[in-house]
């Protein structure tokens, strides 16, 4: 399957430019897509700081300038931290003061402190960066496929209902010419009322269908050329030419992108249950020290701290977080297992919804078929029928291959469906950006 994927986005897709070109704008115009990109830059930057621990912080803190109106004195603190390396951090720090009334700079020695808490969860702040990278990527694909889908069914929808929209007002004009010829031939004697009756049915609901297809039509708000219907049929035809089977869709389900970060949410929830005992104790932060010391024989010195806060009584918050702790851990085991089977129903439907529309595609073909041959009947008989049959049957082949349009792209969209759920990049494999 693997193999697929990557002969899927080696197939060159120059042909196709006109419908990405139209992907790539609704991209930039979709404020849902541009949130994704937002929170996706975001969550980036997260987890590029987070890996970046041997990237120090270089500055200055609590710089001051204080003066009695006399004298003043500058203070220029200054340091260099490593933050959260392995839980640890690291601080070279130096101080130096001016005072005016002594004329002359002090050095207070230069520093280096290490530092780290008892139980730092540095790894479960690690995996969260990844799961919540992992979660925003997902959201972008999926917008990104949204985007995509959406734009495809309005150029589909646009040519099938302004077809339809055709072949509908040319339908209701033989209904009326021959409601006209009918009436009268009512009025000679030579039809009846029930005939009346019938074709006036006819029209009322070919006006009606009239009506529905023109309010779907008004759900198009852009015009769309033959050529960018045709591009954006063939990409839907060569994305789906290689699928999975169902038992290997089943298989590539864990390696969509909202799988992987639940599996991370998992592992985030086991750890914090092996450790959930510590909601229990305190949490002491550990230091070491060692400075340049002038009045010192070695000339730097040493210096240990153990520093801690702990509330001997509370209000149940302790109880609470520890159980919470364990909660979440069969909580998110749950989530994980449900958005499986789900997936995998969705697979299954999936597969069920291409048997569906490869039968109705088989059903059009057999009904254009029989269209072609009534229509050929008509014109081999034209001398023996009316100008009223003729235009008809003409206008029932249109409709037939109108429909056959319709039935294959059901079913190419039934085939993306099941790429959807895989969780693959829709705009991606065509060769969009």
């Amino acid at each position: 399957m693997r193999k697929i994927l990557i002969f899927l986005l080696l197939i060159p897709f120059l042909s196709f430019a006109n419908f990405l070109d139209l992907v790539q704008d609704q991209l930039e115009k979709s404020s849902s897509y541009l949130s994704a990109v937002m929170a996706y830059k975001q969550a980036e930057f997260n987890l590029s700081k987070n890996r970046n621990a041997f990237i120090p912080y270089v500055g200055t803190n609590d710089f001051s300038i204080s003066t009695d109106f006399e004298n003043y004195t500058v203070s220029v603190p200054f340091f260099v931290k490593f933050q959260n390396v392995a839980g640890f951090d690291f601080i070279v720090s130096n101080n130096w003061t001016y005072s005016s009334k002594k004329e002359e700079w002090d050095d207070k020695g230069w520093a280096l402190t290490i530092s780290r808490e008892l139980f730092s969860k540095w790894d479960v702040t690690d995996l969260q960066n990844q799961k919540n990278f992992t979660s925003a990527s997902w959201d972008l694909v999926d917008k990104r496929n949204k985007v995509f889908l959406n734009l495809a069914n309005d150029i589909f929808n646009y040519h099938y209902y302004t077809r339809k929209l055709e072949i509908t007002k040319q339908k209701i004009r033989l209904l009326e010419d021959q409601f006209t010829s009918l009436l009268k031939a009512y009025e000679a004697g030579t039809a009846s009322k029930e005939d009346i009756l019938q074709i006036q049915s006819n029209l009322f609901k070919m006006t009606n269908q009239l009506n529905e297809i023109s309010q779907n039509l008004m759900g198009a708000l852009t015009e769309y050329s033959t050529d960018t219907l045709n591009t954006m049929l063939a990409c839907l035809e060569r994305i789906t030419s290689n699928l999975p089977t169902q038992e290997e869709s089943e298989k590539l389900l864990l390696n969509r992108l909202d799988m992987r970060a639940q599996m991370m949410a998992v592992e985030i929830a086991r750890r914090n249950n092996e450790r959930s005992y510590q909601e229990w104790l305190p949490n002491p932060t550990f230091s070491f020290t060692i400075k340049q010391d002038k009045n010192s024989d070695n000339g730097y010195s040493f210096s240990l701290g153990f520093s801690f806060g702990y509330n001997i009584l509370d209000r149940g918050e302790k109880n609470y977080a520890y159980n919470n702790v364990k909660d979440s851990y069969l909580l998110q085991q749950r989530v994980l297992e449900e958005q499986l089977d789900s997936l995998k129903k969705s697979v299954q439907k999936a597969f069920l919804s291409m048997k569906i529309a490869e039968s109705s595609k088989k059903v059009a073909e057999l009904d254009l078929q029989l269209k072609k041959m009534e229509y050929e009947r008509v014109i081999n008989a034209s001398s023996f029928v009316s100008e009223s049959d003729l235009k008809g049957a003409k206008l029932d082949l249109s409709d037939a291959e109108t429909e056959l349009l319709r039935a294959n792209y059901n079913l190419l969209i039934s085939k993306i469906s099941l790429l959807q759920t895989l969780g693959l990049d829709l705009v991606q494999i065509a060769g969009g950006k």
